[in-house]
């Protein structure tokens, strides 16, 4: 680590690979920090306009700025590698480019890197651009096949230059390596930039392209909403509701589904113009189809029976109204899958009142002896569990536990026990 800073700073330059928009203003950026850098592209006619200050157009300058004033990089502090060996002449490697399927870039990239595979020892690459998940793995770091190399991800969505050299967010970062996350937050510790970590390099993929997408899906409900509602200042309202909107409160899984977002849907669906919101739809039959698709998945693992903890729309309420968990329970038993139910807030009656196809379990008296769990809601009763509950009851030994509470999160099972909180990356040994 400290070898890398060392190398960093003895001359304080830094290779860019891309020298368009992103290439560009990372340029400014760097510069503005006391950076020098040594560029390159797979466009010689780029490299050539730069090199005679011809760059950026005044089409690109439009494109990038919303102004269409975009200040001039010190071409002073620039030394151009038309010989791209001169790039690793530095253990800092920026790249700005996207991968383009047809020219395959990466793979022109990783093949350079290769040839130059001694002078990579105590490096760290950048990529800047994402495209579809494990595309970087894929196109870049399976081709360069070098072991122990730092390979990191800093993504940028900007579009405008404004937009970049305004943005005061923790920019999210991913590595293939420890080391790597250590050696890109010194790097971005330079800048004066905050960091939030993130598992891998594909999940920070995923990260982007869906931070994008929902940003997407958010103007695309909007722009509908408008459809809907022509008489009201939705580009107004929307402002508001954003600015009022609490996204740490929205919980994956179903818990969030009940009778209250039920109705909302339903109320807006009731007074708007025409059949303009399906986006809305759309949602409302996904959160629906997501209880089927698990049902699907214990169906596909060859379980049997199933114990539904919880019935209630809110943990602690004799409320029914738009319950998920009995949503789940008709599922289960269309797919011939034996359903048992418990909510420690009714009675035996009444829950086979309320489910007459189900059989009734007493998990406090009886213990569980299903082959799956799924804890849909918790009631403060529930809450008093331990791990001595845990192993008294059954709960230890069960094949599949699928907690949409976290009720469970905290304990320990066995070994031959498969753990599933709604969301977590443990969806993947279901699905197999």
């Amino acid at each position: 680590m400290e070898l890398f800073k060392t190398s960093l700073l003895r001359n304080r330059t830094i290779s860019v690979w891309g020298i368009g928009y992103l290439g560009y203003t990372t340029i400014l950026r760097l510069q503005a920090n006391g950076f020098f850098t040594t560029v390159s592209d797979f466009t010689g006619d780029k490299l050539q306009d730069f090199a005679n200050k011809n760059y950026p157009t005044k089409s690109q300058m439009d494109n990038w700025s919303k102004s269409g004033i975009v200040q001039q990089v010190d071409i002073s502090k620039i030394e151009i590698a038309e010989n791209k060996s001169l790039m690793f002449k530095n253990n800092l490697h920026i790249i700005s480019f996207p991968n383009r399927t047809s020219s395959e870039d990466y793979n022109k990239l990783a093949f350079l890197f290769l040839q130059h595979k001694k002078e990579l020892e105590n490096s760290l690459i950048i990529f800047q651009s994402v495209g579809t998940p494990k595309d970087i793995e894929s196109s870049f770091i399976n081709k360069l096949s070098i072991k122990n190399i730092d390979i990191a991800t800093i993504f940028r969505s900007d579009w405008t230059i404004e937009d970049f050299f305004a943005g005061s967010q923790k920019r999210v970062i991913s590595s293939n390596t420890n080391i790597g996350i250590k050696k890109t937050q010194l790097f971005l510790s330079m800048l004066e930039i905050e960091s939030i970590i993130l598992d891998n390099i594909e999940t920070a993929e995923v990260y982007e392209n869906s931070k994008n997408g929902l940003t997407y899906t958010i103007s695309a409900f909007f722009n509908q909403l408008s459809l809907a509602y022509p008489h009201i200042n939705i580009q107004k309202v929307s402002k508001q509701i954003l600015s009022n909107l609490d996204v740490q409160t929205i919980s994956l899984g179903i818990s969030g589904v009940d009778y209250k977002s039920e109705e909302a849907i339903k109320n807006i669906f009731t007074g708007s113009k025409n059949n303009y919101l399906s986006i809305l739809k759309e949602a409302n039959s996904t959160n629906l189809s997501f209880l089927l698709n698990y049902v699907n998945f214990l169906k596909n693992k060859d379980v049997k029976s199933v114990t539904i903890i919880g019935l209630a729309s809110h943990g602690g309420k004799k409320d029914l109204r738009f319950s998920p968990s009995i949503i789940l329970a008709e599922y289960l038993q269309s797919a011939n899958i034996s359903t048992f139910i418990y909510d420690s807030d009714f009675n035996k009656n009444e829950l086979l009142e309320i489910l007459p196809h189900s059989k009734y379990m007493d998990i406090v008296q009886d213990g569980i002896y299903t082959d799956a769990v799924i804890v849909m809601k918790a009631s403060n009763k529930d809450k008093f569990i331990s791990q001595q509950h845990i192993e008294n009851n059954g709960l230890f030994n069960i094949k599949f536990i699928l907690d949409n509470t976290n009720l469970l999160n905290q304990f320990k099972f066995s070994e031959n026990t498969i753990y599933h909180q709604f969301g977590d990356n443990n969806l993947v040994k279901l699905v197999d």
